[in-house]
This record gives C-alpha cells, sequence and structure tokens, in this order.
C-alpha cells in the first residue's frame, strides 16, 4: 500500500506559501501576513470589538492585540473606547485602511484563483466544504481539550 500524503503537511504548506504570497504583495505598504486577515475583517465589519477578532480567528488576545497594534502604528486603523462598555474598545479603518481594500480584495481573489486553478466549480464547492468542515473538527478537539493558539 502506497503511504498516504500527511494532510497537515498540505494544509501547512499551503499556509506558508500563502504568507509569502501576501507578505511579498503588501511589503510596501508595512502589511504582513500577520496583519492582513484582521484588516480584511476590518474592511467587512469596521467598528469590530479585539475580543470579537480574537474568537473570530481562533487566536489569543495577544495575538489579536498585536496585529491591532500593527495596523494602528502604520496608520491602517484605530482604536476607540466602546461607548456602551467603558472597558472595551472597538477598532475602525482610517481611510488608509479603506483605501488599501481594493488591493486587498485583487490579492484575495488571485490567491483563489491560484489555489483551485484546474478544479471544476463542484470541486472548488467540495473542497470549501471539506475544509470547512475540517476546520470545525479541529476546533472542536481544542475547545474540548482547552487549548488555545499561540499565533
Amino acid at each position: 500500500m502506497a503511504q498516504k500524503e500527511s494532510i497537515g503537511r498540505l494544509i501547512s504548506s499551503i499556509h506558508r506559501n500563502i504568507y509569502i504570497y501576501i507578505d511579498s504583495e503588501f511589503k510596501e505598504h508595512g502589511i504582513g501576513s500577520g496583519q492582513f486577515a484582521f484588516l480584511r475583517a476590518l474592511q467587512s465589519e469596521d467598528g469590530i470589538n479585539q475580543e470579537t477578532l480574537t474568537a473570530k480567528f481562533g487566536v489569543n488576545k495577544a495575538t489579536t492585540a498585536r496585529a491591532i497594534g500593527k495596523l494602528m502604528q502604520e496608520g491602517y486603523a484605530i482604536r476607540k473606547r466602546d461607548e456602551t462598555d467603558n472597558r472595551a474598545y472597538k477598532i475602525y479603518l482610517t481611510k488608509k485602511g479603506r483605501e488599501i481594500e481594493p488591493k486587498m480584495k485583487s490579492v484575495s481573489q488571485r490567491l483563489t484563483e491560484a489555489l483551485t486553478t484546474g478544479l471544476t466549480e463542484n470541486e472548488k464547492a467540495s473542497v470549501i466544504r471539506l475544509l470547512e468542515k475540517m476546520s470545525q473538527n479541529i476546533l472542536a478537539v481544542n475547545e474540548k481539550t482547552g487549548k488555545v493558539s499561540d499565533e
């Protein structure tokens, strides 16, 4: 029997290469792969709070704080105290954060096209469905065991 390819290794390779691509596309803008997803989330839901971002990405609070801090340092986001909860902050895009949105959408689209080249529409739908299921499976395992990402 031939050895099966490791799913984890394949996912890791895809993840690593996506990060390389994002880093190269946004180096001149001071945005790295670590901030990309957070900035895209803000472009979809401006005024979201840090705790919601933390939960959305399944990372720890320190990771979210570092990513938001870098976006603020580069002028893409600002933090304002939540009017309904003085202990919390909401994150908003700046003008600069909105201006880079078209490029971010374009890069996201090119990445999707690169990843799905040669796949039929049914295969694309299957890949998405299966990856979502795998993501939910590993999240459930980690929640059950109390593990949280250190990213």
